[in-house]
């Protein structure tokens, strides 16, 4: 079968290099029957391969027959043409197709040559240590966390490869760790962890193992434990330098393509480098795409963490949360507090809100509330309750969280890429097509929404609704006109403030914009002729103001404060009525947000994000997870050292001032107030969304404002590539890194797996 693989591979590398060849001229006499019989055969072979079972090439010939046929389709395409980006696309197809098939699949290789005897141990000769056979089962059970080893004597054969015949309960993730030490010849004694792997539920390329050992093997011990209690598999056999079956992974090899197909067609491509106005239908189909995308990563984040319940009873849920249930009652039964009383116990205690004492006291109270005067209520924002109050008043049952935040998030990652495209076309509309394109996935990647959209919990339902109102806030308030000299859209200026208003009503943190929002609307209104400057005013500040005083009433009503939220009279594992400010906490949550760098490591995760407390001492809260300092994760931030020369212009000066009030409040100043003021929080990756796609928009404004003001072609295609380059940096830490985050190895075993086969394809 071998012969056969290596044949494919060489048929599909003659027939790419001949399209490749002659691209321009064409294939004439024999070249063109050699050509495309090679293809046809090539794709019958990879149909075959996609419906029968090639054994271990399973799924090898069906990406050769696939490729092959899209060689073929990109010399037709081509053919008599000069389109070097598309000339470029055939050479990585076939570069990522042979990568995929030689360079990633090393394990495979591994014992096609030298002296590798295949043998399955007997696992009654075996020694068992902390397990014993079970007939009915036909293995040994590993359960639980408890260390169960097998030791073999007497092997004398060289070892290239340990598969593991491992078999885990039907239904759920499982992780068991897998150790083997073995001695060699160049060792009488055990060298220990000669293979130190994992065995994953539902992934046979994790049964698999490469050992690298000089000479004969003559005693083996293998040890599995759990990675967890409720973890437990059934160990049915172990065989040696049995064939390590091709781990084709499709996604691999899309991305060994586009990636240098991207960042060629911005250096390249004259379609890339034409300006976004020459080019808008294609600018928008390709906007359309990515945002498509981005809504389906969101949906996929959220569904693979969703309960195992069809779609239908995600609508029929009898209990909610915080937010979903608890202010929805304590609403319909006209009320801010919410129905649930605290314990005497609690109201008895000296000081409730003292993390300790309650612990230690076995008393129990409703986790993340507010405690004022006796009586429980929720600081979280209620905006979401227009969604969620009349849904339960209509149906009786409580929106499922999850999907609000799918909703939520899907809606704002929509609005982000109107208000982006709307910035674009309004003001930047020379910049090119890479630049363009490049700067949304830049903005859509860093926006922070992932990390809702990874853990779905009332606390990231609360920042996704936030997101969703004020990205629509932005969108409508750019498009409104009102920053401009020319019409304007009462409307949309209406709109605008209203979605501010919701929120703040739905993250308390964004009042920060609030105000830069009343001040950009003075800075538009007095454009406005003095007959007009009244009924923008209104438009512009009414709702705000309307849903500005029902917020302090609301807070006045629960805590005695016009100013209060109710986050100090919260219960976790802070007390936070006796809180100091201490600049030293600040400055972790201005490292880690903004500057923390990532760590780039060839094991799993590959690309991890340190978390710092810069050596302080004392106490400061850390979520679980974290993301990398938003100057890491989106480096066009670096854009703002350049602010000076983008202002630097011909037009008048009170243009110039307003642009750099508003994207130096709106990007800078806004942002670094809210990162300092979550001192107090601690640090949540989640809290990224309140403000990284407001600084990437102000840096992205300033690069645009510098590709225009560049005086040659040459300038702009070296801004488009820079572009370009960032993008794909952005993407791929954002997306492992939100991976890593979402799914982590001890709770998503499956997934953490699917990473790792991705990348480390030389284990």
């Amino acid at each position: 079968m071998w012969f056969v693989f290596f044949a494919a591979v060489f048929l599909l590398t003659a027939c790419s290099l001949i399209y490749i060849k002659n691209f321009k001229n064409g294939l004439a006499g024999n070249k063109k029957l050699f050509a495309f019989g090679m293809t046809l055969v090539l794709v019958l072979v990879g149909i075959a391969d996609a419906i029968m079972n090639f054994g271990e090439f399973r799924g090898a010939f069906s990406m050769i027959g696939f490729a092959a046929a899209l060689e073929f389709v990109l010399y037709t395409l081509l053919r008599g043409g000069s389109y070097r980006t598309i000339a470029f696309m055939a050479k990585a197809i076939l570069a990522a197709v042979l990568l995929e098939l030689t360079f990633f699949q090393l394990p495979s290789y591994r014992i096609i040559t030298g002296n590798y005897e295949h043998s399955v141990l007997s696992l009654s000769q075996a020694e068992f240590t902390g397990c014993a056979y079970d007939e009915s089962l036909g293995g040994i059970v590993v359960s639980g966390t408890s260390e169960a080893a097998l030791e073999f004597h007497q092997l004398g054969q060289k070892i290239g490869t340990v598969y593991v015949d491992a078999v885990f309960p039907e239904g759920g993730m499982g992780q068991v760790n897998f150790f083997a030490d073995m001695t060699e010849e160049t060792a009488y004694h055990y060298r220990l962890k000669i293979i130190e792997s994992a065995l994953v539920s539902n992934s046979v390329p994790s049964q698999y193992a490469m050992v690298n050992l000089s000479g004969e093997t003559n005693d083996a011990r293998f040890r599995f434990s759990g990675i967890g209690e409720n973890v437990s598999c059934v160990i049915k056999g172990i065989e040696l330098n049995k064939p390590v079956p091709f781990d084709v992974i499709p996604l691999r090899a899309v991305l060994l393509f586009l990636i240098p197909t991207f960042v060629y067609a911005c250096i390249y491509s004259s379609l890339m480098n034409q300006t976004y106005e020459k080019n808008k239908f294609f600018c928008r189909t390709a906007s359309v795409c990515i945002t498509v995308l981005a809504v389906f990563i969101v949906a996929m984040l959220v569904f693979a963490q969703a309960p195992e319940l069809k779609l239908a009873d995600r609508f029929s849920l009898t209990k909610g949360d915080q937010i979903t249930e608890e202010l929805v009652l304590a609403f319909e039964n006209g009320q801010f507090n919410l129905l649930s009383e605290p314990s005497a116990e609690l109201l008895a205690m000296e000081n409730p809100y003292d993390y300790g004492a309650r612990y230690y006291s076995g008393i129990e109270c409703l986790w993340d509330h507010a405690l004022y005067n006796g009586k429980y209520y929720s600081y979280y924002g209620i905006a979401p309750l227009l969604l969620f109050l009349p849904y339960h008043l209509i149906t009786g049952y409580f929106f499922p969280t999850d999907i609000a935040v799918l909703l939520f998030g899907s809606l704002g990652v929509i609005f982000l890429s109107m208000l982006y495209s709307a910035i674009v076309k309004k003001w930047f509309a020379s910049i090119s097509t890479g630049a363009y394109i490049s700067g949304l996935a830049i903005i859509l990647a860093g926006c922070g929404i992932w990390c809702s959209a990874g853990r779905t919990m009332f606390y990231e339902l609360a920042i996704s609704a936030g997101f969703l109102c004020f990205t629509a806030a932005a969108y409508f308030f750019v498009t409104s006109g009102i920053l401009e000299s020319g019409k304007t859209e009462q409307p949309r200026i209406f709109l605008s403030s209203l979605l501010m208003g919701l929120a703040v009503m739905s993250r308390p943190t964004l009042a920060v914009y609030a105000v830069c929002f009343c001040v950009f609307c003075l800075i538009g209104i007095v454009k406005r002729e003095k007959g007009r400057r009244i009924r923008h005013l209104l438009c512009a500040l009414a709702p705000l103001c309307a849903l500005g005083l029902f917020q302090m009433y609301y807070n006045y009503a629960r805590f005695g404060s016009v100013f209060e939220f109710g986050i100090k009279y919260s219960l976790t594992i802070n007390d936070f009525t006796k809180t100091e400010f201490h600049l030293h906490n600040m400055l972790i949550g201005l490292y880690n947000f903004l500057i923390a760098p990532p760590a780039f490591i060839p094991d799993y995760p590959f690309i991890s994000a340190p978390f710092s407390f810069l050596g302080i001492n004392g106490y400061y809260y850390k979520d679980e997870g974290a993301m990398s300092g938003l100057i890491f994760i989106a480096p066009v931030v670096l854009g703002y050292f350049f602010s000076a020369r983008a202002l630097k212009s011909p037009d008048n000066k009170k243009s110039r001032v307003s642009a750099a009030i508003i994207v130096g409040f709106f990007g800078i100043i806004a942002p670094i107030l809210i990162v300092c003021s979550a001192w107090e929080s601690g640090y949540s990756a989640r809290y990224i969304a309140d403000f990284s796609w407001q600084m990437i928009a102000g840096a992205l404004i300033v690069v645009f404002a510098l590709y225009i003001k560049a005086e040659n072609a040459q300038k702009k295609r070296v801004y488009t590539a820079a572009m370009g380059i960032c993008c794909v940096y952005t993407v791929i830490v954002t997306a492992v890194e939100t991976a890593v985050f979402a799914f982590p190895m001890n709770v998503f075993p499956e997934y953490a797996d699917l990473l790792n086969r991705l990348v480390a394809f030389y284990k």
